[in-house]
C-alpha cells in the first residue's frame, strides 16, 4: 500500500487558507478539551495528511506537520524537552519513557504518541530526506575545490600561530579557565535527597488517598531518572503545588464540571510539573504575594489609626463637657411648683 507523507509541500494554498480560517480555529479549541493518544501501527498508514474520523489513529494535517518537524529537528537530540515551531506556531514536546507528549505554548496537553511509533516514523523521515538530498546533490566544481584547498593551506599556516596563542593563554585568569575541581553532585545523593523530600511530603499530607499512588510513582521514576530527581529537589518545587497543577489540568478537560482522567495521564501531569522550568515564574509570584501582603498590612494600620482617632477625646473637650451644666428635665405644664404629687403621697 502506498504511504502518504505529511510534509508541508503536499498542502495546497487553498488548504492552508482553510486551516487558518475561523472554522479550523474553533475545531482546534475543541480538540484541546480531550487528550488524544496515537499508538504504534505496523504500517505507516498514519502518515496520511487528512484525518477521516476521530479514532482512526491518524494525526491529521496540523499535528502531522508538527510531528514531522519534531522528528526532523529535535527527536535525535539528547534533551527530553524541546520547543518546535510548526506552521508558525510554537509547541512544547516532552519525551517520556513510553510516550512523547505534545503541548501548546500554554503547556496544555494536546496529544501523545507512543515512542515505538515515533521510532519507526523517524526512520521513514530520514530515508525520505536522504532521497531528497541525493536527488539535489551535485558534483563540486573546480572553483569550489580550489577554494577548499586554499582553506586547508590557511589552516596549516595558522597552526604555528595557534601554538603561540596557547602559550599566551597560560596567563588567563582562573575565571577564564574551566575548573577541573568543580564539585558535581553525586547521582546517588541526588536520588536519595529526592526520595527523602517526597517521603516527607507524603507523610505530612493529610489525605493520602491521592498522594500515595502519585508520590509512589514519582519515587520509582526518580530511581530510574536522575534528571527527574534533580528537578524534584528544587527548593520551589512542592507536592502541594504539584497537586494544584494536576487539579488545574483536570478542570481544563472537565465537561459540565465533571472530568474522568486515566491514572497514567495523572502521573504524566505530576512529572510535567516537576520538569517545568518555572523558577522565574515562581519568584515573580512570590514577590507579588509579598507586595499584596504588605499592602494589606498598611491598609489595616490605616483603618486602626482612623478608629483610634475617632475614639480619642482631648482634655479641653473633657473640661468643657464638665463645665456645661446638664439640662434639667422639663416639667409637665400641669405641675405647679411646690405642689405635691398625690400619687407620691399614697406610695404609688
Amino acid at each position: 500500500m502506498e504511504t502518504k507523507g505529511f510534509s508541508g509541500n503536499e498542502i495546497s494554498k487553498r488548504d492552508k487558507e482553510a486551516l487558518q480560517s475561523e472554522t479550523w480555529q474553533k475545531t482546534r479549541e475543541a480538540m484541546k478539551t480531550e487528550v488524544q493518544h496515537f499508538t504504534y501501527a505496523p504500517e505507516i498508514q498514519h502518515f496520511a495528511t487528512v484525518k477521516v474520523n476521530k479514532n482512526d489513529n491518524v494525526y491529521g494535517v496540523v499535528w502531522g506537520n508538527l510531528v514531522r518537524e519534531y522528528l526532523k529537528t529535535a527527536y535525535s537530540k539528547e534533551d527530553k524537552q524541546a520547543d518546535v515551531v510548526s506552521d508558525g506556531i510554537t509547541y512544547k514536546i516532552l519525551k517520556r519513557r513510553e510516550v512523547t507528549v505534545f503541548y501548546d505554548a500554554d503547556e496544555n496537553t494536546l496529544f501523545d504518541v507512543e515512542n515505538k511509533r515515533l521510532e519507526k516514523e523517524y526512520e521513514y523521515v530520514m530515508q525520505e530526506d536522504k532521497a531528497t538530498v541525493g536527488s539535489e546533490k551535485r558534483i563540486v566544481n573546480a572553483a569550489e575545490a580550489e577554494e577548499k584547498s586554499a582553506d586547508l593551506e590557511k589552516k596549516d599556516a595558522d597552526k604555528e600561530t595557534g601554538e603561540n596563542q596557547e602559550e599566551k593563554s597560560e596567563g588567563k585568569s582562573e575565571s577564564d579557565v574551566p575548573a577541573d575541581n568543580i564539585e558535581v553532585p553525586d547521582p546517588v545523593s541526588v536520588k536519595q535527597m529526592a526520595k527523602e523530600k517526597l517521603e516527607k511530603e507524603l507523610k505530612a499530607d493529610k489525605d493520602k488517598t491521592f498522594a500515595e499512588p502519585v508520590i509512589g510513582y514519582l519515587l520509582k521514576r526518580c530511581e530510574d531518572d536522575l534528571g527527574l530527581a534533580q528537578d524534584v529537589i528544587q527548593e520551589h518545587k512542592t507536592w502541594e503545588k504539584c497537586l494544584d497543577y494536576i487539579y488545574c489540568n483536570a478542570e481544563k478537560q472537565a465537561i459540565h464540571k465533571k472530568a474522568v482522567v486515566r491514572s497514567d495521564i495523572v502521573y504524566e501531569w505530576a512529572e510535567d510539573y516537576y520538569r517545568k522550568d518555572d523558577k522565574v515564574e515562581e519568584e515573580r509570584k512570590a514577590k507579588e504575594a509579598e507586595r499584596l501582603r504588605k499592602e494589606r498590612i498598611e491598609r489595616a494600620k490605616k483603618v486602626k489609626s482612623m478608629q483610634n482617632n475617632s475614639k480619642a477625646v482631648t482634655p479641653k473637650e473633657k473640661s468643657n463637657e464638665a463645665a456645661t451644666p446638664k439640662e434639667k428635665p422639663k416639667r409637665n405644664n400641669m405641675e405647679i411648683e411646690g405642689q405635691l404629687d398625690m400619687f407620691s403621697l399614697m406610695g404609688i
